[in-house]
């Protein structure tokens, strides 16, 4: 997105912080987080992590992946 508007990632971070604007991970358990990856991986065999992440933001879960 700071690419996008032109500026540095922090002034981004800096400008959200001073607007209210947080990014916070979902509040899940790694119970249900495994449930949610079984349930993709039967559909998806072949697929990385990187088609986990969009599965997850697709249904409006975010998760740490690093």
């Amino acid at each position: 997105m700071a690419d996008i508007l032109g500026n540095y990632r922090n002034t981004l971070h800096l400008y959200m912080k001073h607007h209210g604007v947080q990014r916070k991970y979902s509040e899940l358990t790694n119970t249900d987080l495994d449930v949610l990856i079984s349930e993709f991986k039967k559909k998806c065999l072949d697929s990385g992590i990187r088609y986990i992440i969009g599965f997850l933001r697709r249904h409006g879960i975010r998760v740490q992946h690093h």
